[in-house]
């Protein structure tokens, strides 16, 4: 049930979440995040500077969020069920997390969380200069 806290484990706890309104705060405050390639959760992983380990990638555009996590190196796919999605986060976090530090920094380089404002302001200018 949803905000249910179940015991692992070494004694951590699982938060089970429903519909949320958080995201974009659990994405900032959390290392990683697994997930299916949905195109808002992966632009919101990016925004957020969060690698992802994709379980699932639907035919079609998620293909394509896919693709773009893995072409720039920040996130892997894990398609094989909980253990390979289990193996491919152990993966991130060995070696002192060499994987996932490499994703977190090619993260920063891909996001433009301010995206939305830039395009506003271009708009806006252009708006301007056709006024003149």
């Amino acid at each position: 049930a949803e905000g249910e806290r179940a015991p692992r484990g070494g004694g951590e706890l699982v938060e089970v979440l429903g519909w949320t309104d958080r995201i974009p705060d659990l994405l900032r405050s959390h290392h990683l995040v697994v997930s299916k390639a949905g195109g808002a959760t992966v632009q919101e992983a990016i925004a957020a500077g969060c690698p992802m380990v994709l379980s699932q990638v639907a035919p079609g555009q998620e293909e394509g969020n896919a693709q773009l996590l893995l072409s720039h190196r920040a996130g892997a796919t894990a398609l094989g069920g909980p253990a390979d999605a289990a193996a491919a986060v152990g993966e991130a976090f060995a070696g002192n997390a060499a994987r996932w530090t490499e994703w977190s920094a090619n993260l920063a380089r891909l996001s433009r969380p301010a995206a939305a404002l830039d395009i506003a302001r271009e708009v806006l200018a252009m708006i301007a200069a056709a006024a003149r």
